[in-house]
């Protein structure tokens, strides 16, 4: 290319003299509208439309193919149990009813029993779904917190239904593992309520049978008879006759203890004590009523003694199935893969069978003594292992069913406890009851018929009031044995509503939304990217953007880029030189007509349009009737040689080096320009480009042209660009469409307006014919 064409027009009779250089420039302040982020954002977009499409196609569908396959739709199983608001009678129908806050209180009890280790051990310890083979069971470490946090246990307020829900991929798994849940549950929980309600039932029917036996011997019916009905009266041959005494009425006792007392008459004789028979009457009829009380206390002492020792019995059969509780399965899985100790007694144990191993392959008898050391060690070494295993696994089952062996103890210390208390109240009411006795026989001096008679009636009530209180007691164990059977036939208050439901898929909605977002995040990982990568280099993208961020104003708009498209489309060769001519307008009616002439284009860094921009500019002017000069002071990288299509012989390479005739190294080219080119690079010649030489050239150069275009290197990165620019009026900074930084186009105009030039602005490269327009 050799530079836009441009209609001849006259230079200017005369120059006005240069004004003085002012403070500093003055920078236009840039509209608020121009620097907004969201219009950056859309125009990064816009840029990378295709890249964004492709990339974020690629990336969105792995990433939707991996959500479809990692978030498979779950299978859910349903279990629900149903629990009665009041207990539930024989019948069948409602018993009593408990209030709402009270039954709302049982069924939150009930369902937090159904997340326990008791239930979930039993649930895998049942040989009919073997839980511990199933796949969904292998995959865990701890199978207990699996059944935690994935079984969901719901119940509504004031609701009689309790939902137990699991979901997972393998539905044959979910459904075995909510039914032996399910079962578990009602085995280790309601059913061990009825059990214990049984026993209780047995204990009372056999401390009956006890009773029945000792009412059949007092009355002299034999074990063998049937049965005694409550209330039963004394066989015909216990009957005292007619003519004898008569025993009292059991049910109406005599006040006195059966002794009836006689009125004395006042001056009585007093016996050896200083009693009198009136008042060893009193003492006699205390002690017997008090004889009499104790007869009736001690078979109520012996009932519930037995019945202690029946719960005593229960109590100690518990604490020991407690005690051989086996650990779960899962629990030696979880010490061989996490305990360190048994890790590093397993780890020497492998080593030394892998040396016992390496040991006999290098030894040609395999029955050496070497080989049979090595073998030893390696099995006491396994031994070690399997001891410290079972020795941890005791250790973790202990700390597991500790809680429930306190328990269990504490009830069996306490049924202790109160089997003392009561034998040693009978013991008491024995020894009191001796005792009472013998002081009733050792009453002094009482008339020998009247104590032949209270022997008789204190026999009498005695043996009447014991048999009275068997009796009593009797009817009080068959009220209980009633009432046990009527509990123990009640229907369960927990009932299984509806097992363990054919699973179903749940959540492919789910599914579905996230291979959607998925494939959507692919397209918004590109973009962001995309966006992330613009806002770390800030590249020119576009004219308002430039003007927002630039602290100089915009002078000049070219619609050109670096590719030989515009060259071959004539339309936009036309385009380019228009606007070349509307910068060169600019520059002559701005900065030129008050007396300005030198003139330097350069970039922030090389490769931005400068060669381009200071090659067309000067051409305009030449055109235009302006005498100019253009000058490469781009040392290191001359380019404008190229455009005018002349050699780099002579240049300011020599000026600098006084090596060459000021007159010899300007050329003068067809469309009227004077040309200077760069010369041959010499690191005298960098010398000099920043010294008095390069004063003294470019005040020559100045001498007999209107205007000097100097096209200067990179300002940022070379010094000699910097001594070139302060010494010129004017500074054109040239920003290239998606190749300047706009950080470091700041930091250049910020580097200019520090050199106090008069004048500077910058032209962007690459615009759109319509951003050119204005």
């Amino acid at each position: 290319m050799t530079g836009p064409t441009f209609a001849t027009s006259a230079a200017p009779a005369a120059r006005p003299p240069a004004p003085p250089r002012p403070a500093g420039p003055v920078r236009p302040a840039a509209p608020p509208e121009a620097d907004n982020p969201a219009a950056r954002v859309l125009t990064y977009l816009r840029l990378h439309w295709l890249t964004i499409l492709f990339c974020g196609a690629l990336l969105g569908a792995g990433l939707a193919y991996a959500a479809w396959i990692l978030l498979p739709p779950k299978y859910e199983s349903v279990a629900m149990f149903r629990v009665s608001q009041g207990d539930r009678s024989v019948t069948g129908g409602e018993g009593r009813t408990a209030s709402l806050s009270q039954f709302n209180t049982y069924v939150k009890s009930t369902a937090s029993l159904i997340q326990t280790e008791d239930v979930y051990a039993a649930a895998m310890r049942d040989t009919k779904y073997r839980l511990s083979e199933l796949p969904t069971i292998r995959q865990q470490k701890d199978p207990y917190k699996f059944f935690d946090e994935k079984l969901i246990v719901s119940s509504k307020e004031g609701s009689e239904i309790i939902k137990m829900t699991l979901a997972g991929e393998n539905p044959d798994d979910v459904r075995k593992i909510v039914q032996a849940i399910t079962d578990a549950y009602m085995k280790e929980v309601v059913y061990k309520e009825k059990d214990q309600r049984k026993d209780q039932r047995d204990a009372i029917a056999k401390a009956k049978l006890t009773l029945e036996n000792q009412l059949r011997a007092r009355l002299g019916l034999g074990t063998e008879a049937g049965p005694v009905v409550a209330g039963a009266q004394p066989p015909a041959d216990r009957v005292i006759p007619a003519g004898g005494p008569q025993p009292p009425d059991p049910t109406a006792l005599r006040p006195a203890g059966g002794v009836a007392v006689e009125k004395q008459p006042i001056g009585a004789p007093v016996g050896p004590t200083g009693e009198t028979e009136r008042m060893q009457q009193a003492k006699f009829s205390k002690l017997n009523d008090r004889a009499v009380e104790l007869d009736r206390q001690l078979p109520k002492l012996d009932a519930q003694i037995e019945l202690a020792k029946e719960e005593l019995g229960m109590r100690k059969k518990e604490y020991q199935e407690a005690l051989d509780a086996a650990a779960p399965d899962g629990l030696e899985k979880a010490v061989r893969e996490n305990d360190a100790e048994y890790l590093k007694a397993a780890a020497v144990a492998k080593k030394l069978v892998r040396e016992a191993a390496a040991k006999q392959s290098e030894v040609n008898n395999p029955s050496s003594e070497a080989v049979r050391r090595a073998q030893e060690r390696a099995e006491a070494a396994e031994v070690e292992a399997e001891k410290i295993l079972r020795k941890k696994v005791a250790e973790a089952n202990a700390v597991r069913r500790k809680p429930v062996e306190d328990e269990v103890q504490g009830r069996l210390k306490k049924a202790e406890s109160i089997l003392r208390l009561l034998s040693k109240e009978r013991e008491l009411a024995v020894a009191e009851l001796a005792r009472t006795r013998k002081e009733l026989v050792e009453i002094p001096n009482p008339p020998e018929a009247r104590r032949d008679q209270a022997n008789r009636d204190r026999q009498i009530s005695a043996d009447a009031t014991a048999l009275l209180m068997l009796d009593e007691t009797y009817a009080s164990l068959t009220k209980r044995l009633l009432s046990a059977d009527l509990d123990v036939n009640t229907p369960d208050r927990v009932v299984v509503q509806q097992a363990a439901s054919t699973p179903m898929q749940k959540d492919t909605n789910k599914q579905i939304l996230a291979t959607v977002f998925a494939g959507a995040l692919g397209f918004v990982a590109v973009a962001g990217l995309m966006v992330l990568l613009e806002m770390r280099a800030r590249k020119v993208s576009s004219l308002s953007e430039l003007k927002g961020s630039a602290p100089t104003a915009v002078v000049g708009v070219v619609p050109w880029q670096p590719d030989a498209a515009t060259a071959r489309d004539p339309a936009r060769r036309a385009e380019v030189n228009e606007a070349i001519d509307k910068l060169r307008s600019y520059v002559a009616q701005t900065w030129l007509a008050r007396g300005a002439t030198t003139v330097t284009v350069t970039s922030p860094l090389g490769d931005e349009g400068k060669g381009f921009t200071a090659f067309g500019l000067a051409s305009s002017l030449a055109q235009a009737g302006y005498k100019t000069l253009l000058a490469d002071f781009d040392l290191r990288n001359p380019a404008l040689h190229a455009y005018a299509g002349v050699g780099n012989e002579l240049g300011v390479c020599e000026l600098l080096r006084g090596e060459a005739d000021f007159r010899r190294t300007i050329q003068v080219l067809p469309n009227g320009l004077h040309f200077l080119t760069a010369g041959k690079w010499t690191d005298e010649a960098r010398q000099a480009a920043v010294g008095g030489r390069l004063e003294a050239l470019l005040g020559r150069l100045k001498e007999p042209f209107d205007c000097v275009v100097l096209h200067g290197h990179a300002l940022l990165t070379a010094a000699e660009s910097v001594e070139v620019a302060r010494r010129s009026e004017v500074v054109l900074l040239c920003a290239l469409y998606r190749d300047t930084r706009v950080p470091l186009l700041k930091k250049a105009t910020e580097r200019v307006a520090a050199m106090e030039i008069p004048f500077s602005g910058v032209v962007y490269l690459g615009a759109t014919p319509s951003e050119a327009l204005c």
